[in-house]
């Protein structure tokens, strides 16, 4: 396992000046800024599988939006020239509860910064072209979101846990990223996590 979306306030000091110079600069105020990552409630983790589950969720928004060859759909992502703009191209991401240009950061290493409310309407695009029945849970995601903690325990004491095929990982990513950005939204804070 290990690749988790988190929804609450995380520390991330080091972007605060450049979030804020962005927001600003696109024309959100920056002052929510400081309410996003100070929210009232704690953090909750979603898990995204692991980096293989997350690369296919990226292959199968790649083809769903008609790139023939994978490699330049995923420059298409990384260079924001994909409409999926706000889809997890990049390790280190943060969306935050309000509709905004999304940017790429270079701080020590590049850092998505995105709109959960982008996020949401690509997500939703993307289930109306996707072949594959995404919002559908696969088997365990209801469980892992009861309870990551239990989730993750049982899985450690040798519970069976296994997806049927490639579509359940990537239906898995989808709901992970949706319920994500929708609890974001709800509790006006943000949503941050090393997906790609």
């Amino acid at each position: 396992m290990g690749k988790d979306l988190v929804v609450g306030p995380g520390d991330l000091s080091h972007l605060k000046d450049a979030i804020a110079a962005h927001l600003t600069r696109v024309g959100v105020r920056n002052n929510d800024l400081e309410k996003w990552l100070a929210a009232e409630y704690g953090e909750t983790e979603i898990c995204c599988l692991n980096g293989a589950s997350v690369g296919e969720f990226l292959r199968h928004v790649v083809r769903c939006e008609g790139y023939s060859d994978e490699r330049t759909g995923f420059a298409a992502g990384e260079n924001g020239t994909s409409k999926y703009r706000n889809m997890p191209w990049w390790d280190d991401s943060v969306w935050l509860p309000v509709e905004f240009e999304p940017v790429t950061l270079e701080i020590d290493a590049p850092f998505f910064i995105g709109s959960c409310v982008a996020l949401l309407r690509e997500l939703r695009d993307l289930q109306d072209i996707s072949q594959i029945k995404l919002g559908s849970a696969p088997d365990r995601y209801d469980d892992m979101r009861a309870d990551i903690r239990k989730f993750y325990r049982s899985i450690r004491s040798g519970a069976t846990f296994r997806l049927t095929d490639v579509d359940d990982s990537v239906r898995w990513v989808w709901l992970a990223l949706r319920d994500g950005a929708e609890l974001a939204i709800k509790q006006n804070t943000v949503l941050y996590g090393p997906p790609a």
